[in-house]
């Protein structure tokens, strides 16, 4: 099978982008962990009077929280960035027309990107918000449109899967 990557390479791009957004956070987890942590205990405690009325234990679990979402910031933007490379080449291989593929391509990609960084920014801001929720709805439109725009694509390829493998079968697909 030949792909052609012209369609699919700025979304394969924006996808390697979110893979290594979410390996670098992963590394800095391996060399900084303490020092993140650290970070969000710093905020929630100077947000402690305003944000908590001085509630020590609640503060102390914003601050757990976010590193939380820090891990999910990792991992959803390197799964989601490997998803959004397979779903590219699936309907570059497939031989969609060439919107198709562009579309599918930079949806996922911002998708993925968008996600991680989504997580990242909720768990940063929080612990100074004094709430996990208040952190998660003040970027929540960057979840909104990057989760649906990932859906999206992801439906979009079933879509086409289904009706290029079942719906058409009498077409063989060359390889």
């Amino acid at each position: 099978m030949n792909i052609d990557f012209s369609n699919i390479k700025y979304g394969v791009i924006l996808a390697l982008i979110a893979i290594l957004f979410g390996g670098s956070l992963g590394l800095s987890f391996g060399c900084c962990e303490h020092s993140l942590k650290d970070y969000l205990k710093h905020e929630a405690a100077s947000a402690l009077a305003t944000k908590y009325k001085g509630d020590q234990a609640k503060a102390d679990k914003v601050a757990k929280k976010s590193w939380v979402y820090y891990k999910r910031a990792h991992l959803h933007s390197q799964t989601m960035g490997a998803i959004a490379i397979v779903f590219s080449l699936i309907v570059a291989g497939l031989g969609f027309a060439p919107k198709i593929q562009m579309g599918v391509s930079i949806l996922s990609g911002l998708g993925s990107l968008g996600y991680g960084v989504f997580w990242l920014l909720a768990g940063a801001l929080a612990p100074g918000m004094g709430s996990t929720g208040a952190a998660k709805e003040a970027v929540g439109l960057i979840a909104q449109v990057s989760g649906a725009s990932f859906f999206l694509s992801g439906l979009a390829v079933f879509g086409f899967v289904v009706y290029k493998l079942v719906l058409q079968p009498s077409k063989q697909i060359e390889s």
